[in-house]
């Protein structure tokens, strides 16, 4: 019960502040943001697999669409998805390094 409570509050933490970033920044601001979310949002599990890394260190939850998203963010928007979180980047990629998804995503990217 309390792993689920914990859950639910980061979840919540996450939406308040996207949506006070959002509501806070100007026109070009807020697309960069968007566009930076989206790119975790927009693959399925991508989201809550993170989470998973960072909380419970279940590195195996990565899947290769989610080190696609990863791998593909540009550097700029590590800053601004997880401001307070300087390690993250280089955790995650070298997570998916490490389980051979690099390499994958690599072969999708080169597909014609």
């Amino acid at each position: 019960m309390e792993a689920t409570t914990s859950k639910t509050l980061l979840m919540f933490w996450l939406l308040v502040t996207c949506i006070a970033a959002v509501s806070l920044g100007s026109a070009v601001e807020t697309q960069g943001f968007g566009g930076c979310l989206m790119s975790f949002a927009s693959v399925k599990g991508c989201v809550q697999a993170i989470h998973e890394v960072v909380s419970h260190e279940k590195f195996d939850a990565l899947q290769p669409k989610c080190c696609k998203a990863i791998i593909k963010l540009g550097d700029n928007c590590w800053p601004i998805v997880f401001p307070n979180q300087p390690c993250l980047p280089v955790l995650l990629k070298t997570v998916c390094k490490v389980l051979g998804m690099v390499v994958k995503v690599e072969n999708v990217a080169a597909a014609p």
